[in-house]
C-alpha cells in the first residue's frame, strides 16, 4: 500500500515538473493536474496536503530547469493550486449541505471535524507549499518565501471561498443538528413510553398471579 502510493505522489511529482517544462497555459495546467490527484484520492486533509506536497516539488524540478523568469512560474503554479483547491472548498461544502438538507444522520464530532480541516484548508496550503519549496535552491526559496508571505498578507482565493462556506454551513448545519437531537428526543421518549408500559403490564401480570394465587390457597382449620 504504501509502495502504491509513493509511487502515485513520484508520478504526480514528474506531471507537475513537465507541465512547468511545456510553459503554456501554467496555472491552468497546475490547476488540471492538481484537481486530477484530489479526484482520485479521498477528500481529506492530509491527502490534500500530500497532492500539494507533490505538486510543489515537480514545480521546483520543473522550474530549475527553464530560462525563464521563475519567479511568474512559482506565481502561476501557485494559483494553478489555489484554483483546484476552490473546487475542494465547494465540493465539501455542497457534501455538507445535501448531507444536512436530506436529514442524514450524523454525529456532531463528525461535522465538527468535517467543518474545522475546512477552516484550516488555507492555512495547511501555504504551509505545505512552504515546507515542500525548501527543497529548492536558495533562490528558488527566496522567491517562494516572498510569494507566500504576500499570499499570506493578501489571502488567498481558497481563503476567500472558505470563508463564504463557513458562513453558508454554519446555521444550516446548526439547524440540522438542532432538528436531529429533536428527532433523537422524540425517539427517546416514545421508546421510554413503550417501555414503562411494558414494565407495567408485566408488573400488572405478576400482581394479578399474586392475586390468584392467594385466593387459590386453602383456608387454614383453627379448630
Amino acid at each position: 500500500m504504501k509502495t502504491a502510493t509513493f509511487d502515485a505522489d513520484e508520478m504526480l511529482k514528474n506531471l507537475a515538473a513537465e507541465t512547468v517544462k511545456q510553459g503554456e497555459n501554467l496555472r491552468a495546467r497546475v490547476r488540471d493536474v492538481t484537481l486530477g490527484a484530489l479526484r482520485s484520492r479521498e477528500l481529506s486533509l492530509a491527502r490534500i496536503r500530500q497532492v500539494l506536497k507533490s505538486v510543489t516539488q515537480g514545480v521546483n524540478l520543473g522550474a530549475a530547469t527553464i530560462k525563464i523568469n521563475p519567479g511568474q512560474v512559482l506565481e502561476d503554479a501557485l494559483a494553478g493550486m489555489d484554483d483546484a483547491l476552490l473546487k475542494a472548498v465547494q465540493a465539501n461544502r455542497l457534501a455538507l449541505q445535501q448531507l444536512a438538507a436530506q436529514g442524514r444522520s450524523f454525529r456532531e464530532s463528525h461535522v465538527k471535524k468535517a467543518l474545522d480541516d475546512l477552516e484550516r484548508l488555507e492555512d495547511e496550503f501555504l504551509n505545505t507549499v512552504r515546507d515542500a519549496s525548501k527543497r529548492g535552491g536558495e533562490q528558488m526559496k527566496a522567491q517562494w518565501a516572498a510569494l507566500l508571505k504576500d499570499r499570506e498578507n493578501s489571502g488567498t482565493a481558497t481563503g476567500a471561498q472558505v470563508t463564504a462556506a463557513m458562513e453558508q454551513l454554519g446555521e444550516q448545519m446548526r439547524s440540522a443538528m438542532r432538528a436531529q437531537r429533536r428527532a433523537a428526543v422524540k425517539t427517546a421518549q416514545v421508546l421510554s413510553e413503550n417501555f414503562t408500559t411494558l414494565a407495567s403490564g408485566i408488573l400488572i401480570g405478576i400482581t394479578e398471579g399474586l392475586q390468584q394465587g392467594k385466593a387459590a390457597a386453602p383456608r387454614r382449620d383453627d379448630g
